[in-house]
């Protein structure tokens, strides 16, 4: 299981822009702001899985279960 320190430095690897983050029993989901009104493409939230840190699409998180949600966080 990851701490939400290393998956926040992998997802700034992934998404230049973050500014909050929510934290599910199954991973971490951070997004910007900024991309409220899009959807989709580099707009899209950046999930890492708590189980073992790989990164993977919103829609398969979603789809796989995310778990209850644990806390938003602000960055």
């Amino acid at each position: 299981m990851i701490a939400y320190e290393v998956a926040y430095e992998k997802a700034k690897e992934l998404k230049k822009e973050i500014d909050n983050c929510i934290e599910y029993e199954n991973g971490y989901v951070f997004g910007f702001s900024g991309d409220d009104d899009y959807i989709g493409g580099g707009h899209a939230p950046v999930v890492i899985l708590k189980e073992d840190g790989k990164a993977i699409p919103f829609n398969a998180f979603i789809a796989q279960g995310t778990g209850q949600e644990i806390r938003e966080i602000q960055i």
